[in-house]
């Protein structure tokens, strides 16, 4: 934990996060005056999510993500809390700093979108082409800005202005195009039990209700069938790239592990608290082990990639069978959540 003085003689406590977008909502949030959490900001901005894209690629292979359009848990958490926000993008770079340098000398910090690619400060096996990864701007050094990356460090960092502008206008997939965003006030009482409501009843419709066999329950199915057929599909070589690919993006970006799964079972859990509930406890308890299981997966997949069968049931099959089970095991507990939730709603 850092505490950085801003510009208007405010403190900034900076603390480390397990996800880019959840961390710094809820560094935004708290800096306005209301305590929430990060599980709190994942759940009550529907987080969590799954789809398989085939006809999106990303480094040349189809996108897998467990998790909601990069964007909306801050969208959602700031509608569904009461609060006033900004967002900003900018066709010129010089204009989009500019108004960084602006915002920030009156004493508001503010979240920028940015390319990992040209962040230095990342560890360089960790930087590659990659337009979504969030952090905050809290003021202006003789050097360039004071950072704070909830998800990568659990100090406050150094970051050139030369480089934070590559970072935001970098171009390609998902091109940031300058996006800047932050609250301009927050309710500090907002209505929590009926946001929390209101955001696993979404959660529920994204995983339950979207018709399309690629989103939601349907979409790990879809996937998990898909899995199992590519070895004879594509060959054990590609196979096993197009399953690292789907491990990478469950496990290493951004989501602290088993895609997000975990972090959920966090926001059951702080509900079960402030609602008094144990369905909902038992939920979140459901929650983690099916996170547990996603983490098997991950492991036995490596394992076949890099063909350490320590055991001879490792196959595509098996990992198949285990997205298959997480699937069944999400389908119940989202409908059960769904039922819970319905019951607790004025």
């Amino acid at each position: 934990m850092t505490i950085e003085t801003l510009a208007d003689g405010r403190t900034y406590v900076h603390r480390q996060s397990a996800h880019c977008e959840t961390g710094v909502t809820a560094a935004l949030f708290r800096d306005k005056g209301l305590d929430i959490s990060e599980p709190m900001v994942f759940g009550i901005g529907s987080g969590i999510f799954f789809g398989h894209l085939p006809f999106i690629k990303w480094t040349g292979l189809p996108i897998t993500t467990y998790r909601s359009l990069p964007g909306m848990v801050f969208k959602k958490t700031a509608k569904r809390l009461g609060a006033k926000v900004v967002r900003k993008r900018f066709r010129s770079p010089q204009k989009g700093m500019d108004e960084l340098r602006r915002v920030i000398r009156t004493g508001q910090i503010a979240a920028v979108t940015t390319n990992l690619y040209w962040l230095s400060f990342f560890p360089r096996r960790y930087r590659f082409n990659f337009s979504g990864h969030n952090l905050i701007v809290l003021y202006e050094t003789p050097n360039g800005f004071r950072i704070s990356d909830p998800a990568i460090s659990e100090n406050t960092l150094e970051c050139s202005a030369d480089e934070l502008e590559k970072a935001r206008f970098a171009r390609g997939p998902l091109e940031p195009r300058g996006l800047m965003y932050y609250p301009l006030r927050v309710d500090p009482r907002p209505d929590l039990r009926k946001a929390c409501l209101t955001g696993m009843l979404d959660s529920c419709n994204q995983m339950l209700k979207i018709p399309i066999p690629l989103f939601g329950v349907k979409g790990i199915r879809y996937l998990a069938k898909k899995i199992m057929q590519w070895p004879n599909t594509l060959g054990y070589v590609e196979a096993c790239r197009q399953l690292a690919h789907v491990v990478r993006l469950q496990e290493e970006m951004g989501s602290g592990g088993a895609g997000f799964r975990f972090l959920f079972a966090a926001f059951l859990q702080e509900a079960s608290e402030l609602f008094g509930s144990p369905e909902l406890r038992k939920l979140s308890m459901e929650m983690t082990d099916i996170g547990d299981r996603w983490r098997e997966f991950a492991v036995v997949s490596v394992r076949i990639i890099k063909q350490r069968k320590t055991k001879r049931e490792d196959s595509f099959d098996s990992v198949g069978g285990m997205m298959l089970d997480c699937a069944k095991r999400e389908e119940e507990l989202f409908k059960n959540l769904r039922d819970v939730a319905s019951a607790m709603k004025p």
